[in-house]
């Protein structure tokens, strides 16, 4: 359609470059965020916008009227520039961490470390760059899609993780899971571990990276997930994690575990109200919510568990932050002994753990 403001704004463009105006786009920018009373930046995420006749006759007389020796001195914009204006776009836009997400982006642009990205702030953001840029903000902005997803990336215990709509994101909440499956077979000889529902692999790479002499099956009932997960492991170049698809232990043969470990899905769909829209519209269902009261897998797997443990082998679950009680509650009701539990680095409870008898 002719009156979106995307059409407008190349046609403007193109007026002002046949006039010999240099920086055209930038001109035509700043013109219409005025007629607008919108940001640069949010002119292309609202590039579906109709243009009003009124808004189009403001625009018409501004550029007829524009006079080349009268205009402002135009400075070219810098990484810094953009930068800046694209956290402000943002805060502007409700987003929390604006400044980690902002940096992510940059890094992602510029394929810079984060840790040498202020290096490049007076580099000039070149057309095609911008374009990208006003691409991932339409994604993370309109469309909701977390930032990991756009970039198939996400950072956990220090390691780069590839993920994408088939597995849950990992979250830095879960580090303290992997901290205390270390710490459980930190003095077991060759410890055999079970990851039960991997998803991205992360707890199990994670495990088998810290503790090299670890031998992990890290098991899945989705078969896209367990695709994720390997190719993880192949990034990571880990050797000692090996992978099952299976329904909970239906297809898991071995049953001599010194841990198993589990970040199960354990969120009510009573929650679904409070939860964010990104991860409603675009992290997978089945690796979010449980019946009972987000409680199903905690029976399920603390039932079956004691098969497959080792006497005196551990069960450590990652739970929700007001789970800890009833989830203590039923690895007490299947006899585990010496039940705890531990919290996380902002003080709620994060996992419960215990010891098959023997």
């Amino acid at each position: 359609m002719d009156d979106t403001l995307l059409n407008l704004l190349n046609k403007s463009v193109k007026y002002l470059e046949n006039k010999g105006v240099p920086k055209a786009r930038f001109v035509v920018e700043k013109i219409m965020s005025e007629i607008l009373v919108l940001d640069r930046i949010s002119l292309y995420s609202n590039f579906e916008r109709i243009v009003s006749n009124e808004e189009k006759e403001l625009l018409k007389q501004k550029l007829l009227s524009y006079n080349e020796n009268k205009k402002e001195e135009i400075v070219l914009d810098t990484v810094r520039d953009y930068y800046e204006k694209t956290k402000l776009y943002l805060d502007k836009k409700g987003i929390s961490e604006s400044n980690i997400i902002t940096n992510i982006i940059f890094s992602n642009l510029l394929n810079t470390d984060l840790s040498l990205l202020f290096t490049k702030y007076s580099t000039i953001l070149d057309e095609e760059k911008k374009s990208k840029l006003r691409e991932i903000l339409k994604k993370f902005v309109d469309k909701k899609i977390p930032i990991q997803y756009i970039f198939n990336e996400q950072v956990f215990y220090g390691y780069s993780f590839y993920v994408d709509k088939n597995v849950l994101i990992p979250r830095i909440d879960t580090e303290v899971v992997v901290e205390k499956s270390l710490e459980l077979i930190d003095k077991i000889n060759n410890p055999k571990v079970l990851d039960m529902g991997t998803g991205s692999g992360a707890i199990a790479l994670t495990i088998g990276l810290e503790n090299p002499s670890s031998k992990i099956l890290a098991v899945d009932i989705s078969e896209n997930a367990l695709k994720v997960a390997k190719k993880n492991s192949e990034i990571l170049k880990v050797s000692n994690v090996k992978f099952l698809h299976s329904d909970l232990f239906l297809n898991v043969t071995y049953r001599d575990f010194d841990l198993i470990v589990s970040n199960p899905p354990y969120i009510s769909k009573d929650e679904v109200g409070v939860m964010g829209e990104d991860v409603l519209l675009h992290e997978p269902e089945n690796a979010l919510f449980a019946d009972l009261g987000g409680l199903y897998f905690y029976y399920e797997i603390s039932k079956n568990a004691l098969n497959y443990l080792k006497d005196g082998g551990y069960l450590l679950f990652e739970i929700g932050y007001m789970q800890g009680k009833k989830v203590k509650e039923i690895l007490e009701s299947f006899n585990y002994q010496d039940v705890c539990i531990g919290k996380d680095l902002t003080g709620n409870d994060r996992f419960v753990y215990g010891k098959k008898k023997g």
